[in-house]
C-alpha cells in the first residue's frame, strides 16, 4: 500500500510543469559540467603522459648516444647513465645485452628491478615501447623501451614514476564530483525558483480563467501584459470566451423569443375559452371557437416542428445522405405542390432549373418550399416567381427570385434570425413561424453551403441557395 502512495505522490509531483523544468534544468546542467570536466580531465590526463613520454624519448636518445660514444667502456657508459638518470627526480635508467644482462642502471636502487614484482617486459621491435607498470597501489610508472640493433642487439629502459600524477588526477576527480554534485543542488534550486517564476502567468491566468462565469463572458484576458508563449493562447481563449458570448445571447434571446411566441396562441386560446364558457352558446359559437383553437394549434404545432429540426440540424454529428439530384425535377416537384396557392393568389411560378446538385431531397425540397412560400406570400397577383440555377467555378447555386414587396434595408441583417418578420402583423395573422429562412440557413450549413438574401424595397427579393459542386467524375458516373 505504502508502495502505491509512493507511486502516486511520485506521479503528482512529476506532473508539474515547474517539477519538470526544473529536473531538465539540473540534467543539462549536470551532463554540461560533467562532460566539460571529462573533457578537461582527459586532456590534462594526455597532456601529463605526452610530457612523461617526451622525457622518457629524450632519456632513451642519449643514453643511445652515450652507449655509441662508449662502445666498448662500460663503466663510462655507466656514468653517463647515472648522469642522466639524476638529472631528473623519479627517473630510472638501465641498460640490459644478453648475455650479460643488465650492464648499466641508473641509480643504485631501482624499484622496478628490486621490487617484489620485477619488470619483465621488452620491446620485440626496433622502435619505442611504452607501458604503464604499477608496483603497489600507490606506486605507478610510466616505462619506456628502445631495441638498438648490434651484435649482440641493446635494449635501453627508462621509467619515471607517475604516482604524483597519478594523485593529482584523483583529487581531480574528487574535486570534479563534488563540483557537479554543488552544481546540481545549485541547478535544482535555481531552476525551481526560474521555473516557478516563470510559470506565474500560467497561474494568473487559471485565476482569472476561473473567476469568468456566465456574467462575466463579456471580460477579455488578452488586453493584460503576457508573455509571448501565453499570448496566443490568451486571444485563442477571448475568442472562445466571444463564441460563448455570442452562443449565450443567442440563446437568451432565443428563450425569450420562445416564450413570447408561445404567450401569443396561448393567450387566444385562453381567452376564447373564457369567453366560451362565460356564458351558455349556440353549437355553432362552439364550433367557432374550436375551429379558431385548431388553427393556433396547428400554428403551435408547426412552431414545435421547426424547432425540433433546428435542433436536430445543429448536432455536431449530424450525417447527411446527399445523392446526386436533378434540380429542375426537384424544383418542379416544389412548384407542384404549391400551384394550387400560386394560382388562388394570381402568381405564376417559373421553372429555369436545369443541372445535377448533390444534396438532400427531403431537405431541399423543405428549403424551396420555405422560399416558395415567402416569394408567394409577398408577391402581387400578376407577377410571377422564378427559380434558376447558375453554376460557379467550385459552386451550383439555386436562385429563387419574386417581383414583391422586397425587405427594408433595416430588416435585412436579421432575417435569418430565428423568430424574425419583417412583418410583424402577417406573424400575428398566423401567417408564418419566423422560423423559415432560419431553417433555410441551417439546410444550407448541413450541406457544406451557403444562402445569401438580395432585396431592395418595392422591388422584390433575390435568395441564393449555394451547394458545393460535384467532381466531373462523379458527374459522369451519374
Amino acid at each position: 500500500m505504502s508502495l502505491k502512495h509512493a507511486t502516486e505522490a511520485l506521479r503528482r509531483v512529476t506532473s508539474s510543469i515547474a517539477v519538470r523544468l526544473t529536473l531538465w534544468y539540473a540534467l543539462l546542467s549536470v551532463l554540461l559540467i560533467a562532460a566539460a570536466g571529462s573533457a578537461l580531465y582527459w586532456i590534462l590526463a594526455e597532456q601529463l603522459r605526452q610530457v612523461d613520454s617526451q622525457i622518457l624519448a629524450s632519456k632513451i636518445n642519449a643514453v643511445h648516444s652515450a652507449l655509441s660514444r662508449h662502445a666498448g667502456n662500460t663503466e663510462a657508459l655507466r656514468h653517463e647513465t647515472q648522469l642522466e638518470a639524476s638529472t631528473i627526480r623519479g627517473v630510472f635508467i638501465w641498460v640490459s645485452r644478453p648475455p650479460a644482462g643488465i650492464i648499466a642502471r641508473g641509480r643504485d636502487f631501482n624499484p622496478l628491478l628490486d621490487s617484489p614484482r620485477p619488470f619483465t617486459k621488452s620491446p620485440n621491435t626496433l622502435k619505442k615501447k611504452e607501458w604503464k607498470w604499477k608496483i603497489h597501489d600507490h606506486d605507478h610508472y610510466l616505462v619506456m623501451a628502445q631495441r638498438f640493433a648490434g651484435n649482440p642487439p641493446t635494449t635501453i629502459y627508462v621509467a619515471i614514476s607517475t604516482t604524483q600524477n597519478a594523485q593529482f588526477l584523483a583529487i581531480y576527480r574528487q574535486v570534479l564530483l563534488l563540483a557537479t554534485t554543488l552544481v546540481l543542488l545549485a541547478a535544482v534550486a535555481a531552476g525551481y525558483l526560474i521555473a516557478r517564476r516563470a510559470m506565474r502567468p500560467v497561474a494568473r491566468l487559471a485565476e482569472i480563467v476561473d473567476e469568468l462565469g456566465a456574467g462575466q463572458l463579456h471580460r477579455r484576458v488578452a488586453d493584460e501584459h503576457w508573455p509571448g508563449e501565453l499570448r496566443t493562447l490568451a486571444a485563442n481563449f477571448d475568442r472562445l470566451l466571444g463564441r460563448l458570448e455570442t452562443s449565450f445571447n443567442r440563446i437568451s434571446r432565443f428563450s425569450a423569443d420562445i416564450a413570447h411566441e408561445l404567450r401569443t396562441p396561448l393567450h387566444i386560446l385562453c381567452g376564447e375559452a373564457e369567453i366560451a364558457l362565460s356564458r351558455g352558446r349556440s353549437p355553432a359559437d362552439y364550433q367557432a371557437c374550436i375551429e379558431s383553437a385548431m388553427d393556433e394549434y396547428g400554428r403551435l404545432s408547426r412552431m414545435v416542428d421547426a424547432l425540433l429540426f433546428l435542433a436536430r440540424a445543429e448536432q455536431p454529428d449530424a450525417q447527411l445522405d446527399t445523392p446526386l439530384l436533378d434540380s429542375r425535377e426537384e424544383v418542379a416537384a416544389v412548384c407542384a405542390f404549391y400551384q394550387a396557392m400560386a394560382d388562388e393568389l394570381d402568381v405564376a411560378l417559373v421553372n429555369r432549373a436545369i443541372g445535377p446538385v448533390a444534396a438532400n431531397p427531403g431537405l431541399l425540397r423543405r428549403a424551396l418550399g420555405n422560399l416558395l412560400g415567402n416569394a408567394l406570400r409577398h408577391t402581387s397577383a400578376g407577377e410571377q416567381v422564378s427559380i434558376r440555377t447558375a453554376i460557379q467555378p467550385s459552386l451550383l447555386q439555386i436562385i429563387v427570385s419574386d417581383s414583391g414587396s422586397g425587405i427594408a434595408p433595416e430588416d435585412l441583417p436579421h432575417v435569418f434570425d430565428r423568430f424574425y418578420c419583417a412583418d410583424a402583423a402577417r406573424l400575428r395573422q398566423g401567417q408564418g413561424t419566423g422560423l423559415g429562412l432560419a431553417i433555410v440557413r441551417s439546410i444550407m450549413q448541413l450541406h457544406g453551403g451557403e444562402v445569401a438574401l438580395q432585396s431592395e424595397l418595392g422591388m422584390g427579393t433575390t435568395v441564393t441557395l449555394s451547394f458545393p459542386i460535384i467532381a466531373t467524375e462523379t458527374l459522369a458516373s451519374h
